[in-house]
């Protein structure tokens, strides 16, 4: 009895080690062929880098470069050191304009000026949307605002240091410093390159697509011989992820490289924060191929979907209009919370722009459920397969 256990064992060791075999052979081979799809690297890396040069051709360096002085109106009121601020700012950071209240207004209205600041008592500022500039604005006044709560905690609690601290304020330019894309990047040209980032991680989905047809026994020959490998289902769906993944996270490091070397775009200092993104961004795209892949229809109309569908959400995440993803923020935010595109833009918005570790960490979930369930979807379609004959 006990040689019989030793032997089942056995049995049981070496069918181990033959299913590790296959995955590893199904992942070395999976690997060389997706090298050989030319077609689905062009879709994955080269489209995305054409992009991208076209954007910069588009745009023009000094676009992207350098940060312009903000058009908008200011209102005078009875705060002089307010208005003394807004001059000092003016001509760098704001291109200012003094006019009476209604006049400001419609001169908001119009876009002409992107806010109004009203040198009232409690300074405040109006703005009509919550774009780049608008951002930038209301965290010029916040930054006035602090300083101007310093100032009065420090005369209440010691009044001899006062006059040291109001010198070292004086030059309000040096509280706000623009800064090109060598460090924070102020210029609104940058969400199309965000978004083109997430785009091209969608674009993992063209070999994903290929990957899971090969997993299809009545999609080609290959797939058929696959169906009798003695390999559990979702352990040939990961593989054939992992293989596809290592390739699609390599088009997206080089396309970060390109953007950053050859184009000088910078994402800010917190390049290692870079590699989640890219990491995730990738497995959901992959992952987004392969449930597509997995469906029943045939390879055109599958082609078609994923185009169709991949460019619907690089638009909404700001692609081809600069805005739309804050648009859909203020209108229907579940949108943006279930679009991959979005996320991976708001990811690189949260650490290259807003520091927001917070939204970062949301975007990530997101991402990684997103993945979870095309992965889990892809393998209860293909699991439920059946074929009369091949």
């Amino acid at each position: 009895m006990i040689f019989r256990n030793d032997i089942l064992e056995l049995s049981e060791m070496n069918l181990e080690i033959s299913r590790r075999k296959i995955v590893k052979h199904l992942y070395k081979y999976n690997l060389l062929q997706i090298l050989r799809r030319w077609d689905d690297l062009f879709w994955a890396l080269i489209f995305p880098i054409i992009m991208a040069t076209l954007f910069y051709a588009t745009f023009g360096s000094s676009t992207i470069d350098n940060m312009k002085a903000i058009p908008v109106a200011c209102v005078h009121g009875e705060n002089i050191a307010f208005e003394t601020f807004l001059n000092e700012m003016d001509g760098e950071m704001l291109e200012a304009e003094w006019m009476d209240e209604e006049e400001a207004r419609k001169a908001l209205e119009t876009g002409k000026v992107s806010g109004i600041f009203f040198a009232k008592t409690e300074p405040s500022l109006t703005v009509s949307s919550a774009q780049m500039n608008e951002s930038i604005l209301g965290t010029l006044l916040q930054t006035y605002l602090q300083n101007q709560k310093l100032m009065e905690d420090i005369r209440d609690s010691n009044p001899i240091g006062l006059l040291g601290a109001i010198g070292s304020l004086t030059d309000y330019k040096e509280l706000v410093e623009p800064v090109s894309t060598g460090g924070r990047t102020m210029d609104g040209s940058i969400t199309y390159f965000f978004a083109l980032v997430g785009m091209a991680c969608l674009f993992g989905a063209f070999p994903g697509v290929t990957a899971a047809m090969q997993l299809r026994a009545d999609q080609s020959a290959l797939a058929a011989r696959r169906s009798i490998v003695p390999l559990h289902r979702l352990h040939m769906v990961i593989s054939e992820m992992l293989s596809v993944f290592a390739v699609q996270f390599v088009n997206i490091c080089l396309l970060l490289l390109y953007m950053r070397f050859i184009l000088h775009i910078s994402f800010g200092p917190k390049w290692p924060l870079l590699l989640p993104i890219c990491i995730l961004g990738s497995m959901t795209g992959v992952a987004y191929g392969i449930f597509i892949g997995s469906l029943r229809m045939g390879e055109g109309a599958k082609t078609g979907l994923l185009v169709g569908s991949s460019l619907l959400m690089s638009f909404l995440a700001g692609m081809m209009m600069g805005n739309m993803k804050d648009i859909i923020e203020h209108i229907c935010p579940i949108i943006n919370r279930l679009n991959p595109a979005a996320l991976i833009s708001d990811a690189f918005y949260s650490i290259s722009i807003y520091e927001n570790p917070a939204r970062y960490g949301r975007s990530l979930i997101l991402l990684a459920v997103f993945t979870a369930v095309l992965v889990l979807a892809s393998f209860v379609k293909l699991r439920r397969e059946r074929y009369d004959s091949l």
